[in-house]
Parts: structure tokens; sequence; C-alpha cells
């Protein structure tokens, strides 16, 4: 009797348990996929740019205002250095990015800031409903 003992334990131990199959790892019913979130935005520049440049017409008129902000930044630090970002919304269009960023660079130099402290730089930005050029101080 004694020996039997130990079986029937191992026995009635395993009365609780299922057997594994097929079933138990079907997802359920009522499991519906969640759609995926959609993907955050992508910040191009976190700075806030000291003038931004809409081209939302052919030849926006920015020389005055880049002037003013150019003098004013100049003021606090003689040794201010600028980026000239043009942002545009597809990488069909770098040649006139570069070509914007170019013109405002010029603007800026015509105040007397020496090249060497302008930095230029194209960036694409799918969501933008037109062309921009961006200009940040370091």
């Amino acid at each position: 009797m004694t020996r039997f003992l130990p079986v029937a334990l191992a026995l009635l131990s395993f009365t609780g348990c299922t057997l594994i199959d097929r079933k138990t790892f079907a997802p359920s019913p009522e499991a519906k996929a969640q759609p995926a979130p959609p993907p955050a935005p992508v910040i191009i520049d976190t700075r806030t740019a000291l003038v931004i440049i809409d081209y939302t017409i052919p030849s926006p008129d920015y020389a005055e205002l880049l002037h003013y902000a150019v003098r004013a930044a100049e003021n606090r630090n003689a040794n201010v250095q600028y980026d000239v970002i043009s942002v545009v919304k597809n990488t069909e269009e770098p040649d006139a990015g570069q070509e914007r960023a170019t013109g405002v660079m010029k603007a800026i130099m015509r105040d007397r800031v020496p090249a060497t402290r302008i930095h230029l730089g194209v960036r694409t930005d799918p969501a933008l409903g037109a062309g921009q050029v961006r200009v940040y101080v370091r």
C-alpha cells in the first residue's frame, strides 16, 4: 500500500491540469488587432528661428525684416553664427531650396557679416505647404 501512495498522490496532483493543444494558443475571437498609432511628427530643429521666410509667394520681401533681425543679433553678440536652413517639401526641390538659402545668405552678408559665420543647409519636411528659409543663431 505504501508503494502506491506516491503514485496516487502524483495522479491526484495532475487532475487540475489540461493538455496543451492548438486551442490553447489560438487567439480569442473577441481580441482584435489594434491599429498602430500614427508616427510622431519629426521635429526639424528644436531651436526658435530668428526669422522664417515663407515662400507661399514667389519672391517674398524679407530684406528689411532680415536686416533688423541681423542687426539686433549682432548688437547682442558680435561673433554670432547664423544657420540659414532652407526647408523644402520633398527631395525633388533641393536646388530651389539651395538657391533661396544662398539669397538669404547674401542678404545677411550685405549687413557686413562675414561668410565664415554663415552656415547653409537644406532639409525636407513633407508636411510643409510651401518652401521656407529659416535663419537660426548659434
